[in-house]
């Protein structure tokens, strides 16, 4: 049990040390001046129905309650856990943050000017993957970044942290290059964690970009730290990935990756940014922001991207389904209605998230010590006795 404001409990100390000693003060008082009365014997009879015990006891119970109540003005807490039903899926949000994605042959959303977030793909495909995230309040998000290698975010019902993290890094942030099929393995040891071995996880992991386990996430790590949110699964949940990227290079470690996530059951939705027509990749100022200066090739040519609708089909024809392939529109709004409706389309299970909370127990302590002012106050300080003369 802990003390929400516990330095509260020096006044539960000092006030019974405060009300004896006024009573003792008190009693004191009395009989200096019943000594300056005169004559004891009568004084005797005439105060002979005043109870000193009483009196004693009266104090003791108000001092015991003034004691209770400011124990629970200090409200005690004890640890306690929230449940939460959550009917949704487990879903993995990549984006892309190479250097081509910083390429401005896109125009800025209305979200984009306010924030003046310039008009690149980076920007767009963050706003899409805001606007999708916010449509889907009960799955769980996983965000990853990924260039050269990816980097994770552990999956939460959190969606304001998943979204701050797809914000947060950059190109100067990874290694530099696009490289898809170390983002799908990664996402594979997200959304399984119960394959966390026959994955292969702890090589990646090894390699310091992600895959790494999470305390609790397999049986070799019991003895880890536990975290404040326990997540179980009632009905298995549906396990899903969105990639946001303007495209890669397609290789043979690519499409096992992406065979292996549709034969584990993760559906892969890929969204394409950027223009069809394409523009010249700029370099970086170290913070995340294009400068003037253009990347050149080994042989000293300007490198150029444009959107590879054609090679990101092909993933998603090997994920299992081509139509979930989406080409972000090149200006406006974004649009995230048709991906939404996809996601929702996967089977989505029930869960319990067991959130760790600490929960006032201050109620016995305030109720006690309002039951003994009651009693203190029924107490009289007089007690009924018999004088001669009534006999």
């Amino acid at each position: 049990m802990t003390l929400a404001t516990p330095w509260v409990i020096a006044i539960a100390v000092a006030a019974p040390v405060v009300v004896i000693g006024l009573a003792l003060h008190d009693e004191q008082r009395r009989r200096t001046l019943l000594r300056r009365l005169g004559d004891q014997a009568v004084l005797s009879r005439v105060l002979a129905s005043a109870s000193p015990r009483r009196r004693a006891i009266k104090a003791g119970f108000v001092a015991a309650g003034l004691a209770l109540v400011a124990i629970a003005l200090a409200r005690p807490q004890r640890e306690g856990f929230q449940a939460v039903e959550l009917r949704g899926l487990d879903l993995v949000v990549a984006i892309d943050v190479s250097k081509s994605m910083l390429t401005p042959d896109v125009g800025q959303t209305t979200a984009m000017l306010e924030k003046r977030v310039p008009g690149d793909r980076l920007g767009r495909a963050r706003e899409l993957a805001i606007a999708v995230i916010d449509e889907l309040p009960g799955d769980r998000i996983a965000p990853i970044v990924f260039a050269g290698a990816a980097s994770h975010f552990p999956l939460t019902e959190d969606h304001d942290v998943a979204t701050r993290f797809l914000a947060d890094l950059g190109p100067d942030d990874l290694p530099p290059g696009t490289d898809l099929g170390t983002m799908f393995r990664v996402a594979t040891c997200l959304l399984r964690p119960d394959l966390y071995a026959d994955l292969g996880c702890e090589k990646m992991a090894r390699r310091g970009h992600g895959g790494d386990p999470l305390p609790g996430d397999h049986a070799d790590h019991q003895d880890a730290p536990k975290h404040d949110e326990e997540f179980v699964q009632k009905v298995e949940r549906g396990k899903a990935i969105l990639v946001i990227t303007d495209g890669g290079e397609a290789d043979p470690e690519t499409d096992a990756a992406v065979s292996a996530m549709h034969e584990l059951g993760i559906a892969v939705f890929i969204v394409g940014v950027g223009s069809t027509a394409g523009g010249l990749v700029h370099e970086t100022d170290g913070a995340n922001h294009a400068t003037s200066a253009l990347k050149h090739d080994h042989d000293g040519s300007t490198v150029t991207t444009k959107r590879d609708d054609k090679s990101m089909r092909e993933l998603a024809t090997i994920a299992g389904d081509p139509h979930r392939y989406f080409a972000d529109s090149e200006q406006g709004e974004v649009d995230p209605d048709p991906i939404v409706a996809a996601l929702k389309n996967v089977n989505r299970g029930l869960a319990v998230s067991l959130t760790k909370r600490m929960h006032d127990v201050y109620q016995p302590f305030l109720f006690a010590g309002l039951m003994l002012f009651v009693i203190g106050a029924a107490i009289a300080t007089r007690r009924r006795v018999h004088y001669p003369e009534a006999r």
